[in-house]
């Protein structure tokens, strides 16, 4: 279960970091085609400008003869190389239209030059001629109607881009966030049933005994106080069983406390395999010392349980050499009934009759049981080697 638990945290904590890294991704991808989309703008501005300038210093020049407009010329021609340059590595389709206007462009700086060449001349008339000739006017047209064509597409794409960027953002953006909710609501759901499944071996360490597997001391005051009161309301009968193993101090002494809790352990499995029906428990109330509680149809049923409990302990035959003369482990038990016609017993009074038994099925000579009676304990006279 901790496993589960660890691999789901880790595949949603991976899905949380795809989500964020998606997101992250996305916007930087929209911020970048957004900057480049307004750069392109600006730069298409700035080229249209400075074409637009130099054909006006071209014809200044030829109108009047002053060395200002040439070096206004050479000014903005530098200007407009540099834009053309900044456009074409900003987005490598513009690239594409220098090829496609490279002839226009040449025609139009060979033209211009020479209507410099004519202004010089003091051929002012000539040199205006031929900035408005059709054949100049044509090449110009070529040269704007391809820049603006150009750079009018890839806006165009790069305003497609951002809108498929947009919605690319928002789909991989609910996927990953749909994702990782799944994820979290699967991990929420082992984590609930991990915390019930602790809540439950924390429950069950509370209740049983670790060494025997019975249920404990504590789960014996609750169970016997829940059985006398269910057994008196239902007019059932009710008994108690106090098992003792015989002279186990002894053996703990001859064979060691590791050996004497393999013989708890083996007695507890015993009692646990006895006690599988409903309203059966078995219990480890000490030391050495077992408690069964059970509803029995009548009191005959309830000492041959009592006995075959004794000979299935002796049936274990497990070597008690200091436990003469039987020389194997074997118990007493005491047991006392409460009876529905009698008046309702408390936990402290059943249990100290059929501790009394038990009392007496020791001084009586161990591995037999007692039963406890109101006006004195009859002991069954049958001893099982």
């Amino acid at each position: 279960m901790r496993l589960t638990l660890f691999v789901l945290l880790s595949i949603a904590l991976v899905a949380l970091i795809f989500t964020a890294s998606n997101t992250v991704y996305f916007f930087n991808k929209q911020y970048t085609l957004s900057s480049q989309f307004h750069s392109l703008k600006l730069l298409a501005q700035e080229i249209t400008y400075h074409d637009e300038v130099l054909s006006m210093s071209a014809l200044a020049a030829a109108l009047d003869d002053d060395n200002k407009w040439r070096d206004r010329y050479l000014k903005y021609e530098a200007s407009l190389d540099k834009s053309l340059q900044k456009a074409s590595e900003l987005d490598p389709r513009i690239a594409r239209f220098f090829e496609d206007t490279a002839q226009a462009n040449n025609q139009l700086i060979a033209l211009e030059k020479r209507a410099f060449e004519l202004a010089a001349q003091n051929q002012r008339a000539q040199a205006v001629q031929l900035l408005k000739s059709d054949q100049y006017q044509a090449y110009k047209m070529a040269f704007s109607e391809g820049l603006t064509n150009a750079i009018d597409e890839v806006l165009k794409r790069t305003q497609f881009d951002i809108n498929k960027s947009q919605e690319q953002r928002g789909f991989y953006l609910i996927l990953s966030m749909v994702i990782s909710f799944l994820f979290v609501l699967v991990l929420w759901y082992f984590l609930i049933r991990y915390v019930r499944l602790t809540e439950k071996a924390i429950e069950g360490v509370a209740k049983e005994d670790e060494l025997s597997g019975l249920l404990n001391r504590r789960e014996f005051n609750r169970v016997m106080k829940y059985e006398i009161n269910r057994a008196h309301r239902e007019k059932s009968l009710l008994m108690l069983i106090i098992l003792d193993l015989d002279e186990f101090k002894r053996y703990n002494d001859k064979y060691g406390h590791p050996e004497g809790d393999a013989v708890i352990e083996r007695v507890g499995k015993l009692l646990t395999r006895l006690s599988r029906r409903a309203n059966e428990y078995a219990f480890r109330t000490g030391g050495e010392e077992f408690a069964f509680v059970a509803t029995c149809d009548n009191r005959e049923n309830g000492l041959k349980f009592c006995q075959s409990l004794c000979e299935q302990v002796a049936q274990l035959n497990i070597e008690h050499i200091s436990n003469p003369p039987h020389k194997i482990v074997t118990a007493s038990c005491g047991i006392a009934f409460a009876k529905p016609e009698e008046a309702l017993l408390t936990i402290t009074e059943l249990y100290s009759h059929a501790d009394k038994a038990l009392y007496q099925a020791k001084h009586a000579g161990k591995n037999q049981y007692a039963e406890y009676n109101h006006s004195t304990v009859s002991q069954s006279e049958q001893q099982y080697s």
